[in-house]
C-alpha cells in the first residue's frame, strides 16, 4: 500500500498556534497592560491626593467640634414660600460667616423659614450667635428730646455702716423716682406722635425721643473695625454717594446738637455734631475688640431681610469629636480586616485579589473625598465602612460565577472571562439602584445625611473600579504565572 503524504497548508505552518488563539493571547496580553497602566496612574494619584492625609480631610461638626445653630425666620403666619426672603437671609449669613474667617462652614436652607449653621471649629456659641442672628439694622437718628439717666445701683461693700447705706438707697429711690417720671414723659410724648419712638443707650441706659431717620445701614459701602483717639476699639464706616448726601445734610443741620447711632432698636451712642461730615464716619462705644470687629462684619454683610429667633443652638466639643473619629477609624480598620480575612480564607488565591482590589477601592475613595472637599461628618464614615461591605460583594458575585462556568467545563481563562461578562450586569444593576438612593438622600436630606449620600456614592463608584477593573487586572497575572489557579 503506498504511504501517503500529509498536506501542509502554505498559509500555516505546522507547528503554528491557530491565528484565533495567537491574536486572542495578543489581544488580551495588551488589554492586561492598558488596564494595568491605568490602575497605576490612579492608584498614584490617589496616593499623592491622601498622603500625608494630616488636616486634608474637611472635617464636619460632629467630628471637628463646633456649634450648629437653626434660626427661624418670624413671618407672623405670612408664607415664605413664594418669595427669596430665605434665600436673601442665607446669603447674608453667608457673608458674614466668610468676613468673619471660619473656615469650612455649612448654611443651608431647611423647609420654607428655616436656615441650618454649622460652624465647625467654632467654640464661643454665643459670639457666633450675636453674628449671625443679630438683625443688624443701622439707623442715624434725629434725637427730639433726652430723658435721664438712671442711676447706677448702690452696693452694700461701698459703705461703712448700716447708715451711710441707707442714706444712698434712700437717695438712690428718689432719683429712680425722678427717672422714671422723665420716662412716663417720654412716653407720652411718643404715643402722641406715631413717627416718634424711644431708645435707651446701650452703656448708660438713658432714654431719647428719637424721630427722623436720617441714613440707614444700607447706604453704606463699607465698614471697618478701627481705633479711636484714645486707642479704644471703634467701627469705622463709609457711605455710598446718596448717602453720603443725606449724612451731610443731616450733619449739617444738627451741628451742637445730638444725633442717635441705633442698631437694631439700641442707641449704641448719640454724638453731639461738631462740624459737617460727608463719606466717612466713626461709630465709638464700649466695645471690645471682638465686639467692634463682629459690628464691622454686620454693617458691612448687611442687615438680614426678616427677622429671625434661634429654635436651636447646640455646641459640639472637640474632644467628643475625636472622639467620634477614633471610633469611626476603629470600626472601619476592624470590619476591614475581618473582610479581607473572610475573602482570604473562603477563596484562597482569589481572596488575594479582592483584598488588593477593596484597598485600592478605599484609598481612590478618601482621595476622591479629598478631591472634592467634601466635608466629612460621622455619617459620612458610616458611608465609607458599608462601603467595604459593598467592594467585596462584587467579588462574591463574580468569583461565584467563575466557579459555575469552571464545573459547565470551561477552561479557567475562559471562565474569568464568561464570570465577569456575566456578573457585570448583576453589579451594574445593584450598585445603580443604590446610586438612586443616595441621590435620594442627598437630593431630600441636609447636613450629616447629605455626608452620607456622598460617601456612600463615591463608594460605590470606587468599589465598582474595584471589582471590574483591579481584581480583573490581578486575576489575569495570576493565571498568567499559574495556570492551574484555584477556582
Amino acid at each position: 500500500m503506498p504511504k501517503q503524504n500529509k498536506t501542509v497548508s502554505p498559509l500555516r505552518p505546522a507547528n503554528a498556534p491557530k491565528p484565533e488563539a495567537a491574536q486572542g493571547a495578543h489581544t488580551l496580553q495588551k488589554r492586561d497592560k492598558i488596564r494595568l497602566a491605568v490602575i497605576v496612574v490612579i492608584l498614584l494619584s490617589a496616593m499623592f491626593a491622601v498622603f500625608p492625609i494630616e488636616d486634608r480631610v474637611k472635617l464636619g461638626l460632629d467630628l471637628k467640634g463646633g456649634v450648629h445653630i437653626v434660626l427661624q425666620a418670624k413671618t407672623g403666619g405670612a408664607d415664605l414660600s413664594g418669595n427669596d426672603s430665605i434665600d436673601r437671609l442665607v446669603a447674608v449669613l453667608r457673608n458674614r460667616v466668610d468676613q468673619y474667617g471660619i473656615t469650612e462652614p455649612q448654611i443651608q436652607r431647611e423647609g420654607t423659614n428655616r436656615v441650618a449653621v454649622d460652624l465647625p471649629g467654632v467654640a464661643d456659641s454665643a459670639a457666633a450667635l450675636e453674628l449671625i442672628g443679630r438683625t443688624a439694622v443701622l439707623q442715624f437718628r434725629q434725637v427730639v428730646q433726652a430723658g435721664g439717666t438712671p442711676p447706677p445701683q448702690v452696693q452694700r461693700q461701698n459703705y461703712s455702716s448700716d447708715e451711710d447705706f441707707d442714706r444712698a438707697r434712700a437717695n438712690w429711690d428718689e432719683l429712680m423716682k425722678q427717672y422714671d417720671e422723665s420716662l412716663v414723659s417720654l412716653e407720652q410724648a411718643v404715643k402722641d406722635d406715631p413717627n416718634l419712638m424711644i431708645g435707651r443707650e446701650e452703656d448708660d441706659g438713658r432714654a431719647y425721643v428719637l424721630g427722623e431717620v436720617y441714613v440707614s445701614g444700607g447706604e453704606l459701602s463699607d465698614a471697618r473695625y478701627t481705633e479711636d483717639e484714645y486707642g479704644k476699639p471703634a467701627v469705622a464706616f463709609s457711605f455710598n454717594r446718596e448717602g453720603a448726601e443725606a449724612f451731610e445734610k443731616a450733619t449739617a443741620d444738627n451741628i451742637g446738637k445730638q444725633i442717635a447711632i441705633v442698631l437694631d432698636d439700641v442707641i449704641i451712642s448719640a454724638p453731639v455734631v461738631q462740624t459737617r461730615i460727608s463719606a466717612d464716619g466713626r461709630i465709638t462705644g464700649n466695645f471690645t475688640y471682638d465686639e467692634a470687629v463682629r459690628l464691622a462684619i454686620m454693617l458691612k454683610a448687611g442687615a438680614l431681610p426678616v427677622e429671625v429667633e434661634v429654635v436651636e443652638n447646640r455646641a459640639v466639643g472637640p474632644s467628643l469629636g475625636e472622639d467620634s473619629i477614633h471610633s469611626g477609624v476603629r470600626s472601619g480598620i476592624i470590619g476591614g480586616a475581618l473582610v479581607a480575612a473572610f475573602m482570604l480564607i473562603y477563596y484562597g488565591m482569589l481572596g488575594i485579589a479582592a483584598d488588593v482590589a477593596l484597598a485600592v477601592a478605599m484609598l481612590v475613595l478618601i482621595a476622591v473625598v479629598i478631591f472634592l472637599k467634601t466635608t466629612l461628618t460621622l455619617p459620612g464614615i458610616g458611608g465609607i465602612i458599608l462601603t467595604i461591605g459593598m467592594a467585596v460583594d462584587g467579588n462574591v458575585l463574580i468569583y461565584e460565577r467563575m466557579r459555575e462556568e469552571y464545573r459547565s467545563g470551561k477552561t479557567i481563562s475562559a471562565a474569568l472571562n464568561s464570570g465577569f461578562r456575566k456578573a457585570l450586569v448583576v453589579i451594574l444593576d445593584s450598585n445603580v439602584t443604590t446610586l438612586i438612593a443616595a441621590a435620594v438622600l442627598f437630593y431630600f436630606g441636609s447636613g450629616p445625611v447629605r455626608g452620607f449620600a456622598v460617601t456612600l456614592s463615591i463608594g460605590v463608584l470606587s468599589s465598582m473600579f474595584g471589582n471590574i477593573v483591579v481584581t480583573r487586572a490581578l486575576l489575569q497575572i495570576l493565571l498568567r504565572f499559574n495556570k492551574n489557579l484555584a477556582l
